[in-house]
């Protein structure tokens, strides 16, 4: 589908939690070195009286553990690498 133009977004999940008009979804993600896809972060934002969701602030910590080295973009291989 990539080489078509389209994305594909797959195992995501509370899609139905997520009003069908009125909420942008933004996703975030890197790039991996060697790899075809990654992690992922789809996020809904929606009005402020939505009933689901948490807002900023609520969360105490990310979902994934944080890594000892920061990815940084390689001009040479063209991916984000831990250096």
């Amino acid at each position: 589908m990539l080489h078509n133009g389209y994305s594909q977004a797959e195992v995501v999940a509370n899609l139905d939690k997520v009003p069908e008009t009125g909420a942008l979804v933004a996703i975030g993600y890197p790039k991996f070195q060697g790899g075809t896809g990654g992690y992922a972060r789809y996020i809904a934002i929606c009005l402020p009286d939505w009933k689901y969701g948490i807002s900023v602030g609520q969360v105490p910590e990310a979902p994934l553990p944080r890594a000892s080295k920061p990815l940084q973009w390689d001009e040479k291989l063209g991916v984000r690498v831990r250096k």
